[in-house]
Parts: C-alpha cells; structure tokens; sequence
C-alpha cells in the first residue's frame, strides 16, 4: 500500500518513547536539518555532535566553542551550521568539513541564532540584555529597534518565508519588522486581565499555514495567525486562534513548537520530563508523553 496514503490515516504525532541517543557530554540544545536526516546536538562542553538520524550513529564532531552550546540552526540547503554559545561567540560552520567560515563576537551570551529561512546570508541573533541584531554575512549588521530604550529580553525569530522579524519584549509587546527595511509594520499587546502584563519567552512559526505560537511567562502559549495580525497594523488587537495551557499543574514551558504539518503544538515542561502534544484546529490535549522520572529539560 502507498506508504504517503497510509500516513494520512496515521496521527502526525508521536504516541510512544522511541529511543534515546547516547551523547558524549550532557546536552544543551539541538535542531533537526529540513529533512530530517541529520541531528545537530550541542553540548556543554563547546562540541556539535551531528547524528545520522537514519542509521542513529555520530556522523561527525565538531570542537566548536569552548563554552556551552546554547542555540544551533540549520542552513536551508542543509550544508551549514549556525552556532551560538555562552562564550558570546557566533560561528557558521561547514558541515561537510567542519571548518568554521565565519565568526563573530557580541558583548553578551547570545540566547538565540536563526539562519534567514530562505538567504544563507542573513542571520538573527538575539544578545543577552540587547536589541535583537540583524546580521548580514560579508555586510552590515542591523540592531532591530525597540519598543522603548529600556527593553531588555528581547526574542526575535523570522516569520516563515523570512519576509518579517516578529521580536516580543518583557512587557509582552509584540513588534513585526520589514525584514529589509526593519519599518514596523504591525504591533500588538498579549493583555493578561485588565492591566498587567506578561514577558514573551519565545515566538515560534509553523512549517507550514501562517500559524506562530507565542510562549509567554503567565504559563499560557498562545496561537495567532500571521496575516490577522499583520492586517490589524500597528497598535492592534488581534485575537488567538487557541490558548494552551496546563490548568492542572500550572506548568510553565520550557520549549514550544508546531508538528511538521502545522497541525498540532508540542509545549516541554521546565518542571519535569514531559512533552504536552495539543490539536491546534480545537485546542484539545491529545497527548502527554512522560520521560524517565527525576530528568530535566533543558
């Protein structure tokens, strides 16, 4: 039978622990290439261990920093690395070889890197207690304007074809920048109640649709629809298409992201080893798949 026909049937999310891989030293963070064949896990001790996802074997070791590995990103085409590390260094590596191509340092641990989805030779990379910065390989470099000079915590990431920069403050404003020209083109406010506001953790986009997740400090990820919010302009108030949460537990989350198919939102838990799996379209938790009791994610 059609192997594309029976996943259709299939649910697009996973139902049970599948295997673990066995890393050198304790790891920090990792990312997936496009195609989900390779595994780029950074470590604590500065390495970039790259798995073979199909054969589950290290495939190559890169010494990259000498300090903890706190973000990677895959290139589009799969042939470079983007790597950031608490030793306030950015480098770009040469998967293939291993060769560091380009590198460059900032005045502070670097949160977040992010390759332009779609120019090799655009990067965002998200400072510690700095604006967000815009950098653009052989060229200029571009700090992204604030909401106000005092806005520290800034996360930013492309949108889905890198044609914005969505950036979120601690006070829970969000801003959508040309990624040109950096003009801001939409804004919105996540309103908690009547007055008080709450800290953007993370922003993160479907693969697929105009769906993007906003992680924020009130415990609740909440889902918008790109579009909606870029048609409401600056100063708008667009509305969520779901509101996820633990009510439970109050469960803050450590990590977020959208299944491959944009269907449905995987939410880690900062206080136990437990991935949160939601249908996006109802809001509904189909899932809580449970780690190895005592662990952490990190």
């Amino acid at each position: 039978m059609n192997l594309q026909l029976l996943e259709s049937f299939g649910q697009n999310y996973p139902e049970e622990f599948d295997g673990s891989l066995d890393c050198i030293s304790l790891a920090v963070t990792c990312a997936f290439n496009k195609y989900g064949t390779l595994l780029a896990v950074g470590c604590n001790d500065g390495r970039i261990v790259v798995w073979d996802f199909l054969t589950r074997g290290i495939a190559k070791i890169i010494s990259a920093h000498v300090h903890p590995v706190c973000s990677l990103c895959w290139s589009r085409n799969g042939h470079k690395l983007l790597s950031a590390s608490t030793d306030n260094n950015v480098c770009i590596w040469d998967v293939l070889n291993g060769d560091c191509e380009h590198k460059y340092r900032f005045p502070s641990p670097i949160l977040k890197v992010q390759f332009h989805p779609r120019n090799d030779n655009k990067f965002l990379v998200c400072p510690m207690r700095y604006a967000a910065v815009l950098v653009e390989i052989g060229g200029k470099h571009q700090c992204l304007p604030l909401d106000n000079d005092g806005d520290l915590n800034i996360v930013a990431s492309f949108d889905r074809r890198g044609e914005h920069i969505y950036s979120g403050n601690a006070k829970g404003k969000i801003l959508v920048l040309d990624s040109n020209t950096l003009e801001i083109v939409a804004s919105f406010k996540i309103a908690v109640g009547s007055s008080s506001a709450t800290a953007v953790k993370s922003i993160e986009f479907a693969r697929r649709g105009e769906a993007f997740l906003v992680n924020t400090s009130d415990r609740v990820i909440r889902v918008y629809d790109s579009k909606e919010v870029v048609t409401c302009g600056k100063e708008g108030e667009p509305e969520p298409i779901q509101k996820l949460q633990d009510l439970v537990n109050k469960t803050t989350w450590k990590k977020c992201c959208f299944s491959g198919d944009g269907e449905y939102i995987c939410a880690g838990s900062a206080r136990q080893h437990a991935l949160y799996v939601w249908e996006k379209s109802i809001g509904n938790l189909v899932k809580i798949l449970h780690g190895t009791k005592g662990e952490l994610l990190l």
